[in-house]
Formats: structure tokens, C-alpha cells, sequence
């Protein structure tokens, strides 16, 4: 497994370049039996890996029928999906035969928690390799392991989530019972010197409560973390509250909660009531609520 670059961290363009030139060579040089899969099919694709335990150099791949798998080949991990057909499978320019995006996620299923299939399926989307309409399509006609998990993970999938991270931000506060934020919100009558459009990565509109994720890069580039201020005045100067969050507020349960509380005190200075948290829902409880978390995002 590659420690340089934990699986979580948001990528480039160009590091998602690098790694499917990577895996592309590797299919490209290797024997196996149908159609590339799973993790390899998504490095192919160009999106963020999910968190999870992984090996750079395996290759998988996945068979209609059990007697066309092959158990003993270095390198390759074959799976079984005997309702998978041509419909499922397409080509890279390169020649290499994977399964379609929609596909590829669904296989994910078996092995991730809904917020980590919601995480994948949002990267899927931002990365233009699918749509939201196009997953559910999906979901709603084919049949495959954990078909009722991705169905649930969609029912909290939104278009315009930017990274990994501002998902898992914004799962964790709906977890915790906080009402639906607008993703990639455009800040209306405000603009960057040069006149750009200044967006906050989820808001409550009417409250004029902003939260941003700041990865590493805010802090170490002093480019980013003078724009970062510069925002920041401008939007306080409107009457904003804004909330900065790191990845340490989101390494446990003790530190979300404690961000939840933070915001929830926010919106009650702001309203005058109290605001009241819930104990934080399971993942499936939470997607079992079937709540309407996309307002004011586009589904794509």
C-alpha cells in the first residue's frame, strides 16, 4: 500500500492522472480474466479512492460465472458477478476492458458503509465520470451484492461536494441532527478582487452560517491562507459566521460532537432558541431517515 499518500486525502488532477497512467501499465502488461474492477476500475476511472485498506498492486477484476475464475494468478483478485453482461462493460482508448463507473461503484458495496459509498459516489460525480440520475438508474434496474446499501447511500448523495473531506463534514453533521446546509454555496453581492464568485463549502443561507474544510495546504501555502482571510473579513463584514474545520475535528467521535455543539450554539445565538443535537445516527439510520439533504444542491 502507497503511506506517502493517505487514501482520504483529496487529489489533483494530476495525481489522479499519475495513479491511472500507473494502473493502466499495470492492466496493460498483465493476464487476467474479465473485465477490471472494483478499486483498479476507479483508479481507471480518475476519482478518490474510498478510505479503506488497500494494495497498490493488485488488480481486480470481475467474471459472470464462477467456473471462468481463476484463483492462482499473481497480481489479480477475480470476483464473481454472475448478473454482470456486456451492458456493464466498456473500454478505455488504451483497450482496456473495465466495468462502467455506475458498475464499478456497485461493486464497492460489499466492502464500504454507506457514508463511504456516498463519499465514492460523490467523487464519481464530481470528477464528471457519472450523474446522480445516472446511479440511481442504476440501482433502480440491476441486480448485484449490497444493491439495498447503495440504494440507501443515495438518498444522501449530492452534486458539488468538492472533496472527500467536505462530504465526511457534512455527513457528520447530519448525523448529529443539524439541518441541511447548501453545498458549494455562491455567496451572492461579493466577489474576490479580481471578481470571482466567493462560495463556501456548505452554508446556511438565511442564518449566514458558513463552514469551510481547510485541508493542510490552507495553513502551509500563504497564498491560499492570505485568500482564506481575505474571505473571511469580507464575509464577517456581511454578518457571516464562519466556521473553520480541520481534519483533527473530524479524527473522532468526541471532536465531532464537539463541532456539531459548536455550529448548533452558532444557530441559536442567531435565532434566539435553542437548538437541539441528537445522538449521532448510525449510517443507516441516518439514510433511513430519507430526509431531503440536497436542498439547494443540484443533483446532477
Amino acid at each position: 500500500m502507497n503511506t506517502e499518500e493517505p487514501a482520504y486525502a483529496p487529489l489533483t488532477g494530476q495525481s489522479l492522472a499519475q495513479r491511472r497512467q500507473r494502473t493502466l501499465t499495470q492492466c496493460l502488461a498483465a493476464q487476467y480474466p474479465g473485465a477490471v474492477s472494483h478499486i483498479t476500475a476507479l483508479d481507471l476511472w480518475m476519482v478518490e479512492r474510498p478510505d479503506m485498506p488497500q494494495t497498490d498492486d493488485i488488480i481486480h477484476t470481475t467474471v459472470h460465472d464462477e467456473t471462468l475464475r481463476q484463483r492462482n494468478l499473481p497480481g489479480v483478485q477475480v470476483h464473481v458477478w454472475q448478473g454482470m453482461n456486456q451492458r456493464h462493460i466498456t473500454a478505455t482508448p488504451e483497450g482496456v476492458r473495465l466495468l462502467s463507473v455506475e458498475a464499478a461503484w456497485a461493486s464497492m458495496a460489499v466492502h464500504l458503509r454507506i457514508d463511504q459509498l456516498v463519499e465514492l459516489a460523490e467523487s464519481c460525480i464530481r470528477h464528471q465520470a457519472t450523474t446522480l440520475a445516472r446511479l440511481r438508474d442504476f440501482v433502480a434496474v440491476e441486480r448485484f451484492r449490497g444493491r439495498e446499501t447503495c440504494r440507501k447511500s443515495l438518498g444522501l448523495v449530492v452534486a458539488g461536494s468538492a472533496s472527500p473531506k467536505e462530504t465526511q463534514l457534512r455527513l457528520c453533521l447530519y448525523a448529529h441532527g443539524l439541518q441541511p446546509f447548501v453545498t458549494n454555496y455562491t455567496v451572492p453581492d461579493i466577489a474576490t478582487d479580481n471578481g470571482g464568485a466567493i462560495t463556501l463549502d456548505l452554508a446556511d443561507p438565511e442564518l449566514r452560517i458558513g463552514i469551510e474544510y481547510d485541508g493542510d495546504h490552507h495553513r502551509t501555502d500563504k497564498h491560499q491562507w492570505r485568500r482564506d482571510t481575505h474571505k473571511r473579513m469580507q464575509l464577517s463584514a456581511l454578518g457571516w459566521s464562519i466556521v473553520s474545520v480541520t481534519q483533527l475535528d473530524l479524527d473522532d467521535e468526541s471532536r465531532r460532537a464537539r463541532l456539531a455543539m459548536n455550529i448548533a450554539m452558532i444557530r441559536a445565538r442567531k435565532t434566539g432558541r435553542p437548538v437541539r443535537l441528537t445522538t449521532p445516527l448510525t449510517w443507516r439510520e441516518l439514510a433511513d431517515c430519507r430526509r431531503p439533504w440536497s436542498r439547494g444542491a443540484s443533483e446532477g
